[in-house]
């Protein structure tokens, strides 16, 4: 079958790849809430964590998804190391969005930002970071043409 755009599968290993190609970047999952803490996953700081919200479908040519992009690590010596911490998992963020907005397909995808909110001690392992709310866009068309019949 046909697609004039990503599956949800491909759009997730966009976002994999694009973590693997960063160089900090040591862990990426995606999945739902529970899946999140590092004690359900092997898991090598900085994480990323991409977990789907919500979608508006394919609406005037532009398929939208949302999810929550948590970035985090944990401090290397004490929690007062926060800073720099924030800092770098914030900068992550930014980072992967960049990837999308100016990447190699930014003609037909590209990722917004709505907001970024910091994690603070979260979880059970004393990360840091962020979570920021993005929609991944791309161009796309219902076809008919790729309707699978007999």
């Amino acid at each position: 079958m046909a697609y004039n755009y990503k599956t949800f599968g491909q759009i997730v290993d966009s976002f994999e790849t694009a973590c693997n190609a960063h160089l900090a970047i040591n862990t990426f999952y995606c999945g739902t809430i529970d899946k999140l803490d590092s004690s359900t996953q092997n898991v090598s700081y900085p994480y990323i964590f991409l977990r789907p919200l919500s979608s508006q479908g394919l609406q005037n040519n532009v398929r939208s998804l949302t999810f929550e992009l948590y970035s985090m690590d944990v401090p290397k010596l004490t929690d007062s190391d926060f800073k720099g911490v924030m800092s770098d998992t914030e900068q992550y963020v930014y980072d992967l969005i960049s990837y999308f907005r100016d990447g190699a397909n930014q003609q037909t995808e590209w990722v917004d930002l709505q907001n970024i909110t910091p994690l603070n001690e979260a979880f059970n392992d004393r990360t840091f970071g962020w979570v920021a709310t993005i929609t991944f866009n791309e161009e796309g068309v219902y076809n008919y043409c790729d309707y699978p019949q007999v």
